[in-house]
Order: structure tokens, then sequence, then C-alpha cells
């Protein structure tokens, strides 16, 4: 079994609350912000990755999709894991073997 690792953000590590239901704009995304300016976003399932992707991407834009299309690769730094819900941490298998994915987008300065 995988080793397990509090929620934390793999840019600054801190410590993070559990993913929430956020809505701004008319966007709903769950997941959070770290106080370094990075977004977090959950894919329950794990099989949706590319919409959670464009949601976190345009929640990093502040809403702009027009914005958060013209980025390029270089313009951000995404990194993904898996998580449990259940216990608010990454690298295991939850009790339910059910595991989702977490995404974490940070705009390079």
């Amino acid at each position: 079994m995988a080793r397990t690792h509090p929620l934390q953000c793999p840019f600054c590590e801190n410590y993070l609350i559990a993913p929430v239901n956020l809505t701004f704009r008319g966007l709903e995304v769950t997941g959070g912000i770290c106080k370094c300016g990075a977004i977090y976003s959950l894919d329950e399932t794990g099989h949706a990755m590319g919409e959670i992707f464009m949601d976190a991407l345009t929640f990093l834009c502040r809403g702009d999709i027009d914005r958060a299309l013209s980025l390029n690769p270089e313009d951000y730094e995404c990194l993904d894991f898996d998580y449990d819900r259940e216990t608010n941490s990454t690298g295991r298998r939850s009790n339910s073997g059910k595991l989702g994915k977490i995404l974490f987008l940070k705009l390079k300065q």
C-alpha cells in the first residue's frame, strides 16, 4: 500500500482543507485556493480530468475563459495526485476502494 500524505500544496507545502464547493462568476468548482495563489480542484471519479482542468484553469483566470484558453502550458504549472476524500490525503486507496484525482494549478510569474 502506498504511503499517505496529508493534503498539501505542491508549490508551497501549505496544509490544505478538504475541497469545498466554490462558485465564482457562474463557474462551479469543487476545490480550494492556497495562500500562495495556487488553486486545487477535485475530480471525485478520476475520469473527468479534462473538464476539471478547464474549470480549474478558468477559475485560476478569475472566470475569464478567453484568457484561460489563450494560456500556453509554459504559462502555468499543473500537477495532479490520487486523492482520498475520506482522509483528506494523497497517495492511498480509500476504504471503499474509490480514489479521485486532485489537480493543482498555479500561474507562473
